[in-house]
């Protein structure tokens, strides 16, 4: 009984009772004499298609393109090809190959050239791809290959006359050139309005800001006036106070001033009052005072005379005199009073 064995890249397909199965990867089985077995790749594989075919529009065309494809189901695909010689994915190759070919030829005889360049990706290869799904899937599940499409694609397109191709070339570069140049003018274009949006949204702003601050300052200053008039409030029964309270004092002092004034005025009408009463005394007694100065002037009008007066005659003797001495006492008076006026004067000056 043989033994085989696998990789884990590797299908083991064995045939028995008319009937293919899959032991799957990576295993290994003893075979009964006789068996038959296929060793089917699992890993991904690529195949590629390439052609010239003239488009609707007579310019013929250059066309590449890769598929790439894995075995999903291997008893399946073990009966479509032939895998006991590894010729099994020439097989599938070359029928995905062939499967391409006819489709895209049939899809580029409908397109113009501008249209088998553009649509490229679009088109063409959703064309082919449609054509394979179509043929390797199959209309049930024993109709299929067994077979996954993973990727399909029409790699390139290109004009087969160099000439052609080089006009075309200017062509679409000299159309490329005025789009960019377009494109860079519409550029500028949404540069400068979207400056000028910015510019007029910035303006937009600091009139916004501007107004804000506005509003700020007003409200500031309504709220710093209302502050002041609670504060002019608030103080005013103060400032009352301090107000009546001040002029309290200076009623109190206006009352002691005036107090003073009248304790000076009593001061000197007391002085007066006794400097008056010190001059009517003085007055009074200045005749007095003054006896032995006239009794002096007397002595001297009479000194040296011997008067003898005898009899009756001693009356009119005293009579002639009487004028004399009342004159000498009347001028004695009168300087002693204005020597009494002239001090009164000077103690008030002082």
């Amino acid at each position: 009984m043989p033994f085989v064995k696998v990789n884990p890249n590797e299908y083991l397909v064995v045939g028995r009772g008319g009937k293919a199965i899959n032991y799957g990867t990576a295993t290994g089985k003893f075979l009964l004499p006789g068996t038959t077995y296929v060793i089917i790749p699992s890993t991904q594989q690529e195949t590629s298609f390439e052609m010239t075919q003239e488009s609707l529009d007579g310019i013929p065309l250059r066309f590449k393109g890769i598929v790439v494809y894995r075995i999903s189901v291997p008893e399946v695909a073990a009966k479509r090809f032939d895998f006991s010689r590894g010729l099994g994915h020439e097989e599938i190759k070359s029928m995905i190959s062939h499967v391409c070919l006819g489709e895209l030829r049939a899809t580029v005889s409908h397109l113009i050239m501008k249209d088998c360049i553009e649509q490229r990706k679009t088109t063409l290869t959703d064309a082919v791809r449609n054509a394979l799904d179509e043929v390797v899937g199959g209309s049930g599940a024993d109709d299929g290959w067994g077979v996954d499409i993973d990727v399909v694609q029409v790699a390139q397109v290109f004009i087969v006359d160099n000439e052609l191709r080089r006009q075309l070339e200017a062509e679409v570069r000299n159309q490329i050139k005025s789009t960019s140049d377009l494109s860079d003018i519409h550029q500028q274009e949404e540069i400068q309005l979207a400056r000028v949006v910015s510019e007029r949204r910035l303006q937009q702003e600091n009139l916004e800001s501007e107004k804000q601050r506005v509003a700020i300052n007003e409200e500031t200053f309504l709220l710093q006036k209302g502050l002041e008039k609670n504060q002019t409030e608030s103080d005013t029964p103060v400032q009352m106070l301090k107000m009546e309270h001040k002029m309290s004092l200076m009623k109190k002092e206006l009352e002691l001033r005036r107090l003073e004034l009248e304790i000076k005025d009593l001061v000197v009408q007391g002085n007066m009052v006794e400097e008056k009463a010190r001059q009517d005394l003085r007055k009074e007694i200045l005749p007095l005072e003054q006896t032995p100065e006239i009794a002096s002037a007397l002595s001297q009008i009479f000194q040296g005379a011997n008067l003898s007066v005898y009899g009756d005659a001693t009356e009119s003797v005293f009579s002639t005199y009487v004028p004399l001495i009342e004159l000498l006492i009347n001028s004695l008076k009168r300087v002693s009073i204005q020597s009494v006026e002239k001090e009164t004067k000077d103690s008030s000056k002082n």
